[in-house]
């Protein structure tokens, strides 16, 4: 697999092909979280060969359609249609203020529209942070905001 990667040059920043090594996909499964933290953050996938797997992988149908059935249980679990099964306790009232557009974000991952790394990771961190707005209320960022930003994310420029 060739991968296009960053490389500083005379006129600024050149992409050049690299060809991907073992090494590179070692560390893009052993540092998922934070390679996902670094595109959530905006970090173009192109400045290692490590983020631009990741990147890969999460925009991959599989990734988003996992995504969304796990937000849908989140949702489902807050409106009572479904018996809480998490080990961490989500904070029902955000989550059921937040509904539609959890909902939105589930239809969107889960749908044959290409999506941005950036937004998939925002969405996969809303969901695997335990300090984060659908976990804890102090966190100081607004459960509705934060899914927001991650649909917004999703799209393609």
């Amino acid at each position: 697999m060739i991968l296009l990667t960053e490389a500083r040059g005379v006129a600024g920043v050149i992409l050049e092909p690299r060809r991907v090594r073992r090494r590179d996909r070692v560390v893009a499964r052993l540092r998922a979280h934070h390679l996902d933290r670094r595109l959530a953050a905006g970090v173009p996938p192109e400045r290692s060969a490590a983020l631009s797997l990741r990147a890969a992988r999460l925009i991959g149908p599989g990734v988003g359609a996992a995504l969304a059935r796990r937000f849908e249980t989140v949702v489902a679990e807050a409106d009572g249609r479904l018996l809480p099964r998490a080990r961490v306790a989500t904070r029902r009232r955000a989550v059921f203020e937040a509904a539609p557009d959890l909902d939105a974000l589930a239809r969107r991952l889960a749908g044959p529209e290409p999506r941005a790394a950036r937004g998939v990771a925002q969405a996969r961190l809303l969901l695997v942070e335990g300090a984060g707005p659908l976990y804890s209320h102090r966190c100081g960022e607004d459960l509705t905001a934060a899914v927001r930003r991650a649909r917004a994310a999703l799209e393609l420029i």
